[in-house]
């Protein structure tokens, strides 16, 4: 009787253990965090992650929306600020308003075009660059019609080209 009782007292130290160790390093997103990405971007999460992004604890929350553009959304992991955002596949026909002052993603991403003619975008990203003295920049790549690629980086403060590469 005893060996039963220990076997079992021992079973259930390593289930809750188990259940404890594999919950601490998979947290679950905030809800919170979850309703503000999909209030920029309207869509359905695709995934959900959490992570270091740019040197801080993050939640990742990936969005992708009825016609296949995917945009993903870094968030500090008390949900107070926007570390970065990312949109990975097209069509890049979509608006984000990512606030704080900051240019929407529409008129950010008309500029860009504009500075480099016959140019389809791959990707985009908005986020602090410490190349441009920590300024929040919207950096769009483009591939050529002859199959290269080139970047241009806009200042989301005031749609500045900064650079173009």
């Amino acid at each position: 009787m005893r060996k039963i009782i220990l076997t079992l007292f021992i079973s259930i130290l390593l289930v809750n253990f188990s259940c404890t160790e594999s919950s601490d390093n998979n947290p679950k997103t905030p809800q919170d965090i979850i309703d503000k990405s999909l209030a920029s971007f309207n869509g359905n999460v695709i995934e959900q992650s959490f992570e270091q992004e740019e040197g801080v604890d993050s939640w990742e929350i990936k969005i992708a929306n009825e016609n296949g553009a995917e945009v993903k959304f870094y968030w500090s992991t008390n949900g107070q600020f926007l570390i970065k955002m990312e949109g990975l596949n097209g069509p890049f026909d979509y608006d984000i308003m990512p606030g704080n002052g900051l240019i929407n993603f529409s008129t950010a991403n008309k500029f860009a075009k504009g500075a480099v003619k016959n140019e389809s975008i791959i990707k985009w990203r908005l986020k602090q660059e410490e190349e441009f003295i920590g300024n929040w920049v919207y950096s769009f790549e483009f591939l050529d019609k002859n199959g290269g690629s080139s970047k241009v980086y806009i200042d989301a403060s005031n749609g500045d080209i900064l650079e173009i590469k």
